[in-house]
């Protein structure tokens, strides 16, 4: 049975006519809802959600991902396969991360002028990308659907810069907990910081712990979270509304000690 995932900005309504599309071609797909509440055109978050998930699928698993303010102009629209999965979206970074971390990455660009010669100019997630998705999940190669092609947007996932005490990234992603995912990964980190110590960010002072039910009730703490990059928690709380972070800026964290009295 044919798996097909969606991830999109499109909120409560617009994911039902993508489903349709779909279920007109491949009528025994399952379809899997990765998230519709993406920040509208953040490609940043969207990519976020996808790369946290896409892995987690058997192979021959499409993916169609649609945060696209783009829609409309000169941007293309894409097939990747990567680790015997598909990903179809909008040239613009969003399956990028994903497709990477499934495997070798190979992409067409389709043929959308030859394959959908009328469409509407806002709605490519309905009448392009699920439409192929569905197409290369009745078995159709991409190939017949596109051109094979080396050109596509980047866009990274992994960021991070560490000078002495300091520790800096970018932010990737909030939840819906109000946890603040950030772009560093856990790998660089395990010799400059260790469970118990305290960083510090923005005059906010942060432990770091292992796991959630190790803070303190409304404590704001640091962790490494089950995707696997440094993560800002309020234990019972919003960590989003209490340093007042929003979208994507740069975070800087700084090492201050590894004493802790509990307070």
């Amino acid at each position: 049975m044919a798996v097909i995932t969606l991830t999109t900005d499109f909120g409560a309504l617009y994911p039902a006519s993508l489903k349709a599309a779909i279920l007109n071609i491949c009528a025994d797909a399952t379809i899997v809802d990765i998230s519709h509440t993406i920040p509208q055109g953040d490609i940043l978050s969207g990519a976020f959600a996808l790369y946290n998930t896409a892995h987690l699928f058997k192979k021959e698993t499409v993916h169609v991902a649609v945060v696209d303010p783009g829609v409309g102009t000169c941007r293309k629209a894409l097939i990747l396969e990567a680790g015997g999965q598909y990903f179809v979206g909008p040239n613009n970074g969003l399956m990028i991360p994903a497709a990477h971390r499934c495997g070798k990455m190979r992409v067409w660009e389709i043929l959308v002028d030859k394959l959908f010669p009328e469409i509407s100019s806002t709605f490519h997630g309905r009448d392009v990308f699920a439409p192929i998705g569905a197409y290369l999940a009745t078995g159709k190669k991409p190939e017949d659907l596109g051109k094979q092609s080396d050109c596509y947007v980047c866009l990274w996932i992994e960021e991070v810069r560490i000078e002495d005490e300091t520790i800096r990234g970018k932010v990737n992603y909030i939840d819906d907990f109000g946890n603040i995912v950030t772009s560093i990964p856990a790998r660089p980190l395990s010799n400059i910081i260790e469970v118990g110590d305290i960083l510090e960010i923005e005059g906010n002072a942060l432990r770091f712990v292992d796991t959630y039910a190790n803070a303190n009730p409304e404590e704001t703490i640091a962790l490494i979270g089950s995707h696997g990059f440094l993560e800002i928690a309020v234990s019972m709380g919003n960590a989003a509304e209490r340093l007042s972070i929003s979208g994507h800026p740069e975070i800087c964290f700084q090492r201050i000690t590894s004493t802790y009295n509990g307070e």
